[in-house]
C-alpha cells in the first residue's frame, strides 16, 4: 500500500509534536536550519558519493526532498504567503518578494526531483549513473537552496513576525499540523 506524504508524516510525527505548530514561524526558522543540514549533506555527497557514509546522508537528504520538502513549500505558498499578501502594506514590498520566492519554490521543486534518482542509487550503494552530472546538480541546488533560505530568514519571516496576527499564527499552525496528519487541537485554535 503507498503512503501520501500526510499518512507518512503523521507515522514520523507523534502527537506531543502538535506544540511544534504553536509557534509556525519559529517552526519555519527550525525548517531553514534543517534545510541547511540538507545542503551540507548533498555537498558531502556531490565531493565524493562513494565515501563510507554516503548512502547515510544520501538517505537523510532522500528523506527530506521526498516528504518535508514538498510539505514545506506547501506551508508557504499556500498558507503563509496568501497570509501575508492580505496583511502586508504596500511600503512592504511583498509582492515582488513573494513573486521572487514562488519563482524559486517552482526551480527548486524541479531541482530537487533530478536529484531523487541519483539519490537513490547511493541509498542503495551504488554509483549514480552519471556522477559528475550529480555533483554539479547537487552543489547547484544547496547554493540556490542557501541564498532562497537568506531571503525567507532575512526578509519573510521577519515581516510575517510583524504583520500576521495571533489569529494568523493560530490559523497557519492548525493548517500545517493539519498537512502533516496532526489533528486540530485546542493547542493552536
Amino acid at each position: 500500500m503507498r503512503r501520501t506524504a500526510s499518512a507518512t508524516a503523521q507515522a514520523q510525527h507523534g502527537a506531543g509534536d502538535i506544540n511544534r505548530f504553536r509557534h509556525p514561524i519559529e517552526f519555519l526558522f527550525k525548517e531553514h536550519d534543517r534545510q541547511r543540514v540538507i545542503c551540507a549533506a548533498l555537498e558531502l555527497l556531490a565531493d565524493d558519493c562513494g565515501a563510507d557514509r554516503a548512502p547515510e546522508n544520501a538517505a537523510l537528504v532522500l528523506g527530506y526532498l521526498e516528504h518535508e520538502m514538498p510539505l514545506h513549500i506547501a506551508d508557504e505558498e499556500e498558507d503563509l504567503f496568501p497570509l501575508l499578501t492580505r496583511r502586508c502594506a504596500p511600503e512592504d514590498g511583498f509582492e515582488d518578494l513573494v513573486a521572487l520566492l514562488s519563482s524559486e519554490h517552482e526551480t527548486d521543486e524541479k531541482r530537487y526531483l533530478a536529484l531523487l534518482a541519483p539519490l537513490r542509487a547511493i541509498v542503495n550503494g551504488l554509483r549514480p549513473p552519471d556522477p559528475v552530472q550529480f555533483a554539479a546538480d547537487a552543489r547547484t541546488f544547496a547554493v540556490l537552496q542557501r541564498r532562497h533560505l537568506g531571503w525567507e530568514n532575512g526578509t519573510l519571516l521577519p515581516l510575517a513576525r510583524r504583520r500576521l496576527t495571533a489569529a494568523d499564527r493560530a490559523q497557519l499552525g492548525r493548517k500545517m499540523a493539519e498537512r502533516r496528519g496532526i489533528f486540530r487541537s485546542p493547542l493552536i485554535g
